[in-house]
């Protein structure tokens, strides 16, 4: 969970939207949007722009859902930098590296990894390989059960 700290401003705006209708999935950022009509059967396509790397599914398609309104197929993807460092892991298993790996990173990486798992299951992390540099690393972990910092 994200909070908000003095300075900066969140608006938001709720709305009803016909039943044959998505309604827009949202910009990305550093990333293109194609497509600009969000009915059943419409599709929207995302790239990346130069440096960038999409997670997540390039397209997503305007669907009737058995409730009778609309749904993307797939969640927003995102853009993140080519540098190897941070993206979203799906699935039983996965292996998390930091750019480089095994050689050294460059100075200033901030790499942020998102673990997804149903509800109810538990993330379990094993570090085989594990070091941080003193006063310059830091490693955070948090979840819906709280958070840890290393």
């Amino acid at each position: 969970m994200s909070e908000i700290k003095s300075g900066n401003s969140v608006s938001f705006e709720i709305q009803a939207l016909p039943s044959y209708t998505c309604g827009n999935p949202g910009q990305l950022q550093n990333g293109l949007q194609q497509g600009s009509t969000f009915n059943i059967g419409d599709k929207i396509r995302y790239s990346c722009s130069q440096g960038f790397v999409l997670e997540g599914h390039a397209v997503l398609s305007c669907l009737a859902t058995s409730s009778g309104t609309a749904a993307w197929d797939f969640p927003l993807p995102y853009c993140r930098a080519d540098d190897g460092c941070g993206g979203t892991l799906r699935g039983q298993s996965g292996v998390i590296t930091s750019p480089n790996y095994p050689q050294e990173y460059n100075n200033n990486a901030d790499c942020t990894w998102t673990v997804l798992a149903e509800p109810g299951d538990t993330i379990a992390l094993v570090f085989t390989d594990f070091q941080l540099e003193e006063d310059y690393d830091v490693l955070e972990v948090s979840g819906t059960d709280g958070s840890a910092q290393w």
